[in-house]
């Protein structure tokens, strides 16, 4: 491959947007992927920043056509559902939004597709090996690919992060998650208003958000494995004045356990650099997953903007997003830990939330969800 080529391992929010990226600004772009068609579970939700991200691919108004605006976030207490405190999102020049997981993919997906810079490969790659700094990917189609530039884009548990850091550890956090959408007309009505609705509890938190047009809400509920370890979903939510609505529609609820990863001192070896989840895997508490990884496509293409080659807008990337990534890492983090407090201490928690909780918690987010 010649030097104006790029190669991306990954068909993921942050590969596709890298590959978007560097066509744009005339690269040949071959994305590696076993399957161009992957399906998504559940929705997102996109704050200001990960959107004015987005902007400088070009898909930001399909994305609004297709996304929710969310106007606040209202925090409550899960046993009793008493409202504790709201926190104002949207504003007129920064909307925050949610949109379905599957929906942000074919955006993506089909803005690389009109693309004639952008190749798709339907392979998987078995091995990446590094001589002399030659890097060279063994597919399983049995072809032996070499670039100068090659983009992981294959997430927390693919090759490229292993590759760039093999003593890298990730771990089981002692805390799961369920994930379910609902169609709007199932749930009680409240659910599809255009908020972020945040339960806390004792070992447990909830949030909700009206996706596709508010026809349907996404659900997420962490919780502590030791405290409801003997507990099924219909278990948990059965005797709540309001949740217990969705008890019918268990089969709806998909689990994932959290895990706990090393923060890498490095994103790149070789002729490799990872990019979004493979560099920086978010804790999912702050709602910047997605965003942080629109956050290192916008790092660089903003590079290309000003005239940089690939390799050094890749290199500025890496300087300047590290820092932030691994800070809002450390945020969310917190974040879920205070979500998930166990009681007595959850108690106090959402008191002192009702009490003052609007302007700490703004501050708090001001630079992950208000500023662009």
């Amino acid at each position: 491959m010649t030097s104006e080529e790029v190669v991306i391992i990954g068909n993921s929010f942050s590969g596709l947007g890298t590959a978007i990226a560097c066509a744009k600004h005339g690269y040949q772009v071959t994305v590696i992927a076993p399957n161009n068609h992957s399906s998504f579970i559940g929705g997102l939700q996109i704050a200001p920043n990960g959107l004015a991200a987005l902007s400088s691919l070009g898909v930001e108004q399909e994305i609004l056509n297709k996304a929710v605006r969310l106007l606040a976030v209202h925090i409550k207490a899960f046993d009793t559902a008493v409202s504790l405190t709201n926190i104002p999102l949207s504003s007129n020049n920064a909307p925050y939004v949610s949109i379905a997981r599957q929906d942000l993919y074919e955006i993506l997906l089909n803005k690389c597709l009109t693309n004639s810079l952008i190749n798709f490969m339907d392979a998987r790659v078995l091995a990446i090996t590094s001589k002399n700094n030659h890097t060279r990917l063994a597919l399983d189609t049995g072809e032996i690919i070499t670039a100068p530039i090659i983009i992981g884009a294959d997430g927390w548990d693919g090759k490229t992060r292993h590759f760039v850091s093999p003593s890298a550890r990730q771990k089981n956090s002692g805390y799961s998650i369920y994930r379910g959408i609902f169609p709007a007309s199932k749930v009680p009505a409240g659910f599809s208003y255009p908020d972020v609705q945040l339960w806390l509890g004792n070992s447990c938190h909830l949030v909700s958000y009206p996706i596709q047009n508010s026809q349907a809400v996404n659900f997420v509920f962490a919780f502590s494995e030791r405290a409801f370890e003997s507990h099924s979903i219909d278990a948990i939510f059965c005797n709540h004045p309001v949740l217990s609505m969705l008890g019918d529609y268990s089969q709806n609820w998909h689990l994932t356990p959290i895990k706990q990863f090393d923060s890498l001192s490095n994103w790149r070896r070789g002729g490799i650099t990872l990019i979004g989840d493979a560099a920086h895997p978010m804790p999912p508490h702050l709602a910047q997953g997605a965003g942080q990884s629109f956050m290192d496509v916008a790092s660089i293409e903003n590079g290309l903007d000003t005239g940089l080659t690939l390799s050094n807008a890749i290199s500025n990337m890496i300087t300047t997003r590290m820092p932030e990534a691994h800070s809002v890492a450390k945020k969310s983090q917190l974040s879920g830990n205070i979500f998930r407090i166990n009681s007595p201490i959850a108690d106090l928690r959402n008191q002192l939330i009702s009490m003052a909780g609007q302007k700490v918690i703004s501050d708090f987010l001001q630079d992950l969800w208000l500023t662009a």
